[in-house]
């Protein structure tokens, strides 16, 4: 079985890894959280960063500090399908927002903002990694913007890195990402206010006295055996680029070629660039990704739905269209694309791909 994906694990994480657990120091300090923080911070161009213990804890963050600094925000405007962890984040404390979900843009399969008003924030999502244009946004409504940029680490807008350009953003380092520690997670912003106030609450709202606390915090924080694991991924930035580069190129070229007019790739927005973190494939007149999945299954190739609506998630109780993001839960089928797949395997499954739209989906035309 070809898998959706599995990590490229570099000699140096398991060195670094070894080492922290030799020196005792597996808790969150250690020497490899500092060093890790300051390697993230020179690849992505973070001003201020800290490391959590998963992506869905940096999240939780961002949406706290959205209340915190921008209190006159009424409504939350968060994309009509994404990871649930981005939905969560919003309702873990009595925030008296008004969720509205975006319906999600056919083409690009991120929300399709129009309607923004006083009082309104934008809840960004970069699904897939397919990269919305935060300097744009911020042109155009100059509302506050906070981001799930957990699927973006790559990705940029305007030359610079998502995650950069909003109020902040967090990463996550889940074993699907395309950078690593299994677990884990970042918190990201521009402002020194806001970066003590979420590093606060990660640390169990303690003052800078120990042990006495006045906010109600939580234990986010990152070990260093998890900041080990990663720093050896980030010292390894370059090749896991190059080879997520080549993965993604290897498919479009492949799929260019001959292409079925019942098949689809995901479009990027002006002057930004894909984060190449998954790579999924719009079948259109798709009956399910059930019916694609076990077709793709019993030849060998494992496959993941798109992102199905909010409204598949019984215990949310927001509001807005999603039409288009129902749709593309049908239509839209995640390949295999992780650092290490080979070009061949890129064949074989292109070779699939474009076999199951001319002899599954053209009968139905």
């Amino acid at each position: 079985m070809i898998p959706v994906y599995k990590p490229f694990i570099p000699e140096s994480s398991v060195k670094y890894a070894k080492d922290a657990i030799e020196s005792t120091w597996i808790s969150s300090n250690g020497k490899y959280v500092d060093m890790a923080i300051e390697k993230l911070s020179e690849i992505g161009g973070y001003k201020y960063v800290f490391l959590t213990n998963n992506g869905t804890s940096a999240t939780h963050l961002v949406a706290r500090s959205l209340k915190k600094f921008n209190p006159e925000v009424k409504r939350v405007l968060v994309p009509s399908a994404c990871y649930v962890a981005a939905y969560n984040s919003l309702i873990y404390d009595d925030n008296g927002w008004d969720i509205q979900c975006v319906d999600l843009d056919l083409e690009t399969w991120n929300m399709n903002i129009q309607d923004v008003k006083p009082g309104d924030a934008i809840y960004a999502v970069h699904n897939l990694g397919n990269i919305i244009n935060i300097p744009k946004l911020k042109r155009l409504y100059g509302c506050p913007i906070i981001e799930d940029n957990c699927e973006g680490f790559f990705g940029t807008h305007e030359r610079k890195s998502s995650g950069t350009e909003s109020l902040c953003s967090s990463l996550s380092f889940f074993g699907n990402k395309n950078i690593t520690s299994g677990e884990g997670g970042a918190f990201m912003t521009n402002s020194k206010e806001v970066y003590d106030y979420a590093l606060k609450l990660s640390r169990q709202g303690q003052t800078e006295q120990r042990y006495i606390h006045d906010e109600l915090g939580y234990n986010y924080r990152m070990t260093n055996v998890q900041a080990a694991i990663l720093l050896g991924q980030l010292e390894n930035v370059e090749s896991v680029y190059n080879n997520k580069l080549r993965v993604f190129d290897t498919y479009k070229n492949m799929l260019r070629y001959r292409q079925p007019k019942n098949i689809e790739l995901q479009k990027s927005e002006e002057n930004t660039h894909h984060s190449m973190w998954m790579f999924g494939v719009r079948f259109k007149g798709l009956e399910s990704h059930d019916v694609a999945g076990k077709y793709f299954n019993d030849l060998g190739i494992d496959t993941r739905p798109m992102f199905y609506s909010y409204k598949k998630h019984s215990h949310l109780n927001f509001s807005g269209d999603d039409d288009t993001a129902t749709l593309l839960s049908k239509e839209v089928v995640v390949f295999p694309s992780y650092p290490e797949l080979s070009s061949s395997e890129i064949e074989f499954i292109t070779d699939k791909i474009k076999q199951f739209a001319v002899e599954r989906l053209t009968k139905n035309d």
